[in-house]
This record gives C-alpha cells, structure tokens and sequence, in this order.
C-alpha cells in the first residue's frame, strides 16, 4: 500500500513523500496508567462491549482501511470516531506521526472486537511530522477530539504507551506499517455525532495537526 502525503518539518517548510507500508495495526487499551485503562474498559462496558482478553490489545486490519479522505460511509448511528496518535514505522522504527481515527462500529464490537475494527476506515490528515522532531519532547504532545464542535476528548500523550514501547508490544518486527496508538480517555462519557475534528499540538515548537471528516449515513 502507498500513501502519498505532505511532511512539514518545524522550520514549516512542506515536502511531497510517498510511503509505502504493508501492515495497518491498531492499538487498544494501551494507557501507560492502569487506572486509565480500567475508566477506558468500563466506557465501553457501559455500551454492552465486553473486556478485551489481553491488555494491551492490537488488531490487524486491511492496508486500504487507512485514508485521508474527510467524509466516510456508515451504516448506523452506532458508530464513532477516536482520537489517536499515528506512526509510520519504517523498518519498525518510528519514523514520521500524525494524528487519526479508528472509527468503529460499537454495535458490532459487542459480538467481534476485530470485525468492528474491520469494517469501517480509518482517517488520517495527509500531513504528518517527523518523528525525530517531537521525540525530545514527546510527553509534551496534546491529543484532542471534537464531536460536532464540542470538545469530547484531550489529553497529552504521556497517558498512552510510548512509541517504542507501542512497537515492541504490537510485535511488528522490522516492517514498514502503520499503527495506531490506541485512544485516550473521554472527557464525559463516550459521545457520537456526524462532525469529528482530531488534533495534535506540539506546544514546544508551537504547531498543530488538525483535520475534520463527516460520516455519512448510506441507509
């Protein structure tokens, strides 16, 4: 699978890349406090999803799921959109981030966490930042999610796995993917809407990723 995108380095000088990865994995419950975890695992039993087997879980999907288009096809109204943070892998070390969402189907995750993985894409922006630039100051990084303008999730990234240790628990190996962090936790209880807005900010050099995509209802 190829993915043509744009690297914006800190100096904000923009650069054309194509990558090339051949594995697409997600990450789930991968907060580096187990408390976080807990509140996470406890959201989604409240939706009738049971707990995973394994803590942290990864679930491997279709390359072609991963897309940078800002509308997306559902079935239903049960389903959402998480913010996470995104690394591109090359050789399975970390090489370039962005910010996405690994939008479920929470009716379908009650019966099949993978399947509901599965069914729907998984949004990216088409701008991404290199790894080597936010490493220093990694824990400084913000994620946030609004839900059709309402600020529904934000944290920093401290609360979830670092990169390497992501990579080593996802047992990737030396491939070129892509892999979700898995998400933080909801400010008010896990919501659903139509408008999702995904962020990362970089307070220390002072930049944001942000990008917005609908969900469409085809029935």
């Amino acid at each position: 699978m190829r993915l043509r995108l744009y690297l914006v380095h800190e100096n904000w000088e923009v650069e054309p890349i194509l990558l090339s990865f051949d594995k697409l994995v997600l990450g789930g419950w991968t907060g580096r406090r187990r408390e976080n975890v807990l509140a996470h695992i406890e959201e989604l039993k409240s939706l009738g999803i049971p707990p995973p087997e394994r803590v942290p879980s990864f679930f491997h999907v279709g390359t072609n799921l991963l897309t940078t288009n800002n509308s997306i096809d559902v079935l239903n109204e049960n389903s959402n959109g998480e913010v996470e943070y995104v690394i591109f892998l090359e050789g399975g070390e970390p090489r370039y981030l962005t910010v996405g969402s690994d939008h479920t189907d929470r009716s379908l995750e009650r019966n099949s966490f993978l399947l509901s993985k599965q069914i729907y894409p998984k949004v990216i922006p088409p701008i991404v930042w290199s790894y080597d630039e936010v490493v220093e100051h990694w824990d400084d990084l913000i994620l946030r999610m609004y839900v059709d303008g309402i600020l529904a999730q934000e944290s920093k990234v401290e609360d979830l796995l670092s990169p390497v240790d992501l990579v080593r628990e996802a047992g990737i190996g030396r491939r070129n993917a892509v892999l979700f962090s898995g998400s933080i936790s909801w400010l008010n209880g896990m919501v659903f809407g139509v408008r999702y807005r995904m962020e990362v900010e970089d307070p220390i050099i002072g930049r944001k990723i942000s990008y917005t995509y609908r969900t469409v209802n085809v029935t």
